[in-house]
């Protein structure tokens, strides 16, 4: 029961801290689940004693999490920026190593210079979870970015391996440096290059389960689950590192390309949002349990101690000389990169300073590092015999609670968001990826499918029109599109009581009208990102509708058509004789009446097309299908494009592409039906 207790408390605190990051909006997602766990600790108490094996912390927590990352990296910022990335997350975490140790044993001469070593390499790795959660507020270059990320990556396992070491030697007190060094060797070279080798393995038994057929979601995304600790497992088996192997076959993994289909877009959808779930829960016990420990490690430590001041100092003096080293270790970089390429760093001296102590502080400790100091052994004794665990312990949890505070409150102010608003960001980055889509469409499908290209491309043009139009205008274009879809539906009922259009004609289109109006009803009730995904579902299923009612009505005499040929005419009359008493209306009529005589246009290119009589001609709607999975498929590797040229960010990516992922879902659905 005091497992289950637990588990249920941590879930719960979790589950409050999510919606406490909404409010909050001051305080990084970290710092509320440390508070979190240490109110936890005062209130509930007993549950949080319970401790995980070390080994057992590692793989469940930190194994998971990094794959995770690794997932996500963005290939051409990881190679245009390896070298500086190699030294941030090696020879920083090494220096690291020395400067906290040698410090520690001047400040606290009771504790062993190993001891110092082994706390300086769990301080080595950055944390870049909590690096993300501190972004809501500030705005990072792509080389920034790109330093961060690639850092956080390696250096958690740079640092493992370092803290191993250092551990032996406090504990042995034997240390050889060509045994180190071979140990080393062994560890760092044979975990990449065994996780490289199941990476392979990886992506064959993927291929080779779909190749016969089987193509279940659970499978796959269960798969990826297990994979990370397999590896991790399989690795420390064989005297590599388990980290190393990991991140090396997430690497691996992430940088093969794959092929897009409908199905992949549902795995990765389906894994997305597993992986999204089960790294803010991981993440999130291992916060809590900072918090929840600190209560406990402070008193302990403070009480057992006999001189806890100097611990409290210690804890200030590392966290500066931790900070001093990692920014002038930046500086070094960020010099040599405008040396070697002007124009990717500030090019003033302040600018640079600026830039390089954004990057020192957006890289606070967090959970790699916690999870590191929680696997000190217990037997750690110091000068005077005592055992000092409690004592590193502290100085870690001091130091996180540090750098998370320094990150938190400092660096907005360093590197604060654009003066543009979210809307106005979201806006510039889809008109990017339309444009971009617009030329991929032209180059590739346009000499194939020229008409329905034409089609396809003035409705992606009608879309950036309608993002770019501005909020006033925006509004008085759907007031007056809905305005005339209603006047639409009078007007087949009309024809349709009179005898002019079929029921078979009069039906497809009356639903498809329908379907239209209710999104644009849809539309004014919504704002922001979530109104233009949910529109513009609705308009792709309105248009498949559409054609489907095509397919339909082939047998009838009349031609669907001419029928929307005569609806866009009449649009076109209705539309010529309003009076508007606003210039945003009087625009709206004009934008409306554009749209409908182009549509009258490529209509007439389409059916001089036809008369001409070619056998081999696709019907307009199996061309508008073919091509809008075609076109998906494009606009993701345009998003691909974008990300990797730095012009989005990985966030505005992921969001672009689920997008993408639902309308791929959106048409797979329906074309079953």
């Amino acid at each position: 029961m005091q497992a289950l207790e637990m588990i249920l408390a941590l879930f719960t605190i979790i589950l409050v801290s999510s919606v406490l990051d909404q409010v909050m909006t001051r305080l990084s997602l970290p710092l509320v689940q440390i508070a979190m766990g240490i109110v936890g600790a005062l209130i509930i108490g007993e549950p949080f004693k319970l401790t995980f094996d070390s080994e057992l912390f590692l793989v469940l927590f930190i194994g998971p999490l990094l794959y995770d990352e690794s997932q996500h990296v963005v290939k051409r910022a990881l190679m245009k920026n390896a070298g500086a990335i190699l030294s941030l997350a090696i020879g920083l975490v090494v220096a690291s190593v020395f400067v906290v140790g040698f410090t520690l044993q001047w400040i606290v001469p009771t504790i062993p210079l190993a001891a110092g070593l082994a706390l300086g390499a769990a301080l080595g790795p950055t944390d870049g979870v909590a690096v993300s959660a501190l972004s809501k507020s500030t705005k990072l270059s792509g080389r920034q970015q790109a330093l961060l990320s690639g850092e956080s990556l390696i250096n958690d396992a740079s640092g493992i391996v370092s803290f191993q070491f250092a551990v032996g030697l406090a504990v042995t007190g034997i240390f050889s440096i060509k045994d180190a060094a071979t140990t080393f060797a062994v560890s760092f070279g044979g975990g990449l290059l065994f996780g490289i080798a199941m990476g392979i393995v990886v992506v064959l038994i993927q291929r080779a389960v779909r190749g016969i057929g089987m193509e279940s979601t659970v499978f796959h995304v269960t798969f990826e689950i297990l994979t990370p600790l397999f590896i991790n497992l399989l690795a420390e088996k064989l005297g590599f590192s388990g980290i190393l192997a990991v991140v090396a076959a997430g690497l691996f993994i992430a940088l093969i390309p794959t092929r897009s289909t409908v199905y992949a877009a549902r795995v990765s959808l389906v894994s997305q949002g597993v992986w999204e779930v089960m790294s803010f829960v991981l993440n999130g016990i291992v916060f809590v349990f900072l918090g929840s420990r600190l209560p406990s490690i402070f008193t302990h430590s403070w009480e057992a101690t006999t001189k806890p001041l100097s611990l409290l100092t210690a804890v200030f003096v590392l966290t500066a000389m931790i900070t001093l080293l990692r920014f002038v270790w930046i500086v070094v970089l960020d010099l040599n990169a405008r040396r070697r390429t002007p124009g990717s760093v500030p090019a003033s001296l302040t600018d640079l300073i600026v830039a390089s102590l954004a990057t020192t502080l957006g890289g606070p400790k967090g959970a790699v590092t916690l999870s590191i100091a929680l696997t000190l052994p217990h037997s750690l004794v110091g000068i005077d015999g005592l055992h000092i665990r409690d004592e590193l312990l502290f100085l870690a949890s001091g130091i996180i609670l540090c750098t998370l505070l320094l990150a938190n409150f400092i660096l907005p102010v360093l590197a604060p968001a654009e003066g543009t608003g979210d809307n106005e960001r979201d806006t510039e980055v889809r008109v990017k990826v339309k444009e971009r889509l617009i030329s991929a469409i032209s180059e590739e499908l346009g000499p194939k499918h020229p008409h329905a290209v034409s089609f396809l491309i003035a409705r992606y043009n009608r879309e950036i029109a309608e993002l770019t139009m501005g909020e006033e205008l925006e509004e008085a274009v759907g007031e007056q599109r809905a305005d005339l879809l209603v006047q639409q539906l009078d007007y087949l009922d009309n024809l349709c009581a009179e005898g002019e259009l079929t029921e078979a004609i009069y039906t497809p289109m009356k639903q498809a009208n329908e379907r239209m109006l209710r999104a644009l009803k849809e539309r004014q009730k919504r704002h922001g990102r979530r109104k233009r995904v949910l529109l513009r579902l609705a308009r792709g299923f309105r248009d498949r509708f559409s054609k489907r009612g095509v397919e339909k009505r082939q047998a009838v005499p009349t031609d669907i058509r001419a029928a929307r040929q005569e609806m866009a005419r009449f649009s076109l009359a209705y539309l010529s004789h309003l009076d508007p008493n606003t210039d945003a209306a009087q625009n709206a009529i004009h934008y409306l009446i554009a749209e409908n005589q182009r549509f009258l246009l490529l209509a007439d290119q389409l059916q001089a097309r036809r008369e001409e009589g070619s056998s081999r001609v696709m019907s307009l709607a199996e061309e508008q299908d073919l091509l809008e999975v075609e076109a998906l498929r494009l606009e993701l590797g345009c998003i691909q494009e974008l990300r990797e040229a730095g012009e989005i960010t990985t966030a505005e990516a992921a969001t672009l592409r689920d997008e993408v992922y639902l309308l791929q879902m959106n048409l797979s659905d329906y074309g079953a039906h």
